[in-house]
């Protein structure tokens, strides 16, 4: 199955929270047990550096430090899974679009890795500092 085309607006300064359902092509969920999440944001697609990469361990901003309140949550049961980027991540980006995709991989070995999402950005600048 190819990966979804989902483009959306992140609004610099707040919080950005943004929840997706797995479903299979018939609209059947799917499980996310035993899954791992990863999601890359870069200014294109050949670019060598990442504005923000979310995934298992610590997610790091392109200024190189790492913050503990941009994540994925994963609700196995209602075959969904959250991402929450906080307002201090959001509040320091500076591009004014962006390419992303939000991968998956499971515990087998070795891993499937499938990618759900791709699309593009948008950053809704603040004018409230």
């Amino acid at each position: 199955m190819a990966a979804g085309i989902y483009n959306f607006t992140i609004e610099q300064g707040s919080t950005f929270q943004r929840t997706f359902k797995y479903k299979d092509s018939n609209g059947d969920p799917l499980s996310l047990a035993n899954h791992d999440i990863f999601m890359d944001i870069r200014e294109s697609v050949g670019s060598p550096t990442t504005i923000l990469d979310i995934g298992e361990g610590a997610t790091t901003k392109s200024d190189g430090t790492t913050t503990e309140n941009t994540q994925f949550t994963v609700s196995s049961s209602a075959h969904q899974f959250t991402l929450v980027i906080d307002a201090d991540t959001t509040a320091s980006m500076s591009f004014d679009t962006a390419v992303y995709d939000i991968e998956i991989s499971d515990n087998a070995t070795p891993p499937v890795v499938t990618r759900l999402l791709q699309g593009k950005i948008k950053l809704s600048k603040e004018v409230t500092r």
